[in-house]
Order: structure tokens, then C-alpha cells, then sequence
């Protein structure tokens, strides 16, 4: 697998997932598409101040999921307590990333597989659409979207779909 430093998590390196699962003998991988391709390069180029920009999501994700389960119980103790929103990067590990398309959409999207303290078993998922935009924070679960994954077309601009409404996030 190729490996890549990504600029978004301060040049750490990520292996590039090449599914070639379902391809025809000979067919592009996504990411050698010219779309996949521009997907990639757009997430490649994107920086530390947009994580930050970003930071809301993953931390609404943590927040839901820490009162969902009593965290205050043990999860405080197990990772501390993040101070800001920010400070929430300092209990996520990136991981592989793959390129994919859309199944409704058909448009392109980065997605990465990354490790959090607060849920070891789900982890984190986040999706860039064309590579640029976050648009989908949670759990793994394979979809693209919230839209896609709820099947419900009002769910299009929601980042995180939370369990507590508070806590959804928006694009």
C-alpha cells in the first residue's frame, strides 16, 4: 500500500487502502481515476488549521458518546478530559485511507479509518467529499454520507449524526 504524509494530521503518515475488490481485470483502482486522483491530491493539501476548523465534529462525536455511556464514570479517567475542542486530536490516531465513490451520488470522497480513545470498538470515521470538505464524522459504518447512511435525504448536511440532538453537527 502506498503510504502518504498528511499535511491535516501535521504530516503524519497514512497508507492509501487500494480496494481493487469488484474491479475488472485491468480497470482503474479509485484512486487512479482522474476524479479519485483529484480527490486524493485535495486531502493531501489540506493543512493543521483546517483539523482545527474541524475540530467540532470529532469533539461532538466524543461528547455524545461520553454521556451516551456514563463516561464521567470511567472514560475520564481512562483519556482526561479534553479542555476544548481542539485538545480532542490529542486521543485520535489516523489511519488508512481509501478512496471511493459515492453510491447514490456518485461523487468522490476521501475516507479514513482512524483509532479514538473514547470508542475502541467503532472507532472514528471521517469522510472528505472531493477530498476537500468533512462531511461525515462518526463511527465506522461504510457509508459515505448521513443521507446515505440513514437513508434520509434531510440528513445531507449533517457532519455528526449524534444520539443526543444537541450534539449533531452541521456543515
Amino acid at each position: 500500500m502506498p503510504v502518504f504524509r498528511a499535511p491535516y494530521f501535521d504530516n503524519a503518515e497514512v497508507e492509501l487502502e487500494e480496494d481493487d475488490e469488484g474491479n475488472e481485470p485491468g480497470a482503474f483502482a479509485p484512486h487512479e481515476t482522474p476524479e479519485g486522483a483529484a480527490a486524493l491530491r485535495a486531502f493531501l493539501a489540506l493543512t493543521p488549521a483546517d483539523r482545527m476548523a474541524d475540530s467540532r465534529h470529532v469533539f461532538a462525536y466524543y461528547a455524545d458518546f461520553r454521556e451516551a455511556v456514563g463516561g464521567e464514570d470511567w472514560l475520564d479517567e481512562e483519556m482526561g478530559i479534553p479542555e476544548t475542542a481542539s485538545d480532542i486530536w490529542d486521543n485520535v490516531t489516523p489511519g488508512p485511507i481509501s478512496v471511493t465513490q459515492g453510491y447514490d451520488d456518485r461523487q468522490w470522497y476521501v475516507v479514513m479509518e482512524a483509532e479514538c480513545a473514547w470508542e475502541a470498538e467503532h472507532g472514528l470515521m471521517m469522510v472528505w467529499h472531493n477530498g476537500t470538505r468533512l462531511t461525515k464524522v462518526g463511527g465506522y459504518d461504510g457509508h459515505v454520507s448521513n443521507s446515505d447512511a440513514f437513508a434520509d435525504e434531510k440528513l445531507s448536511d449533517v457532519v455528526y449524526a449524534a444520539i443526543d440532538r444537541k450534539y449533531t453537527t452541521y456543515l
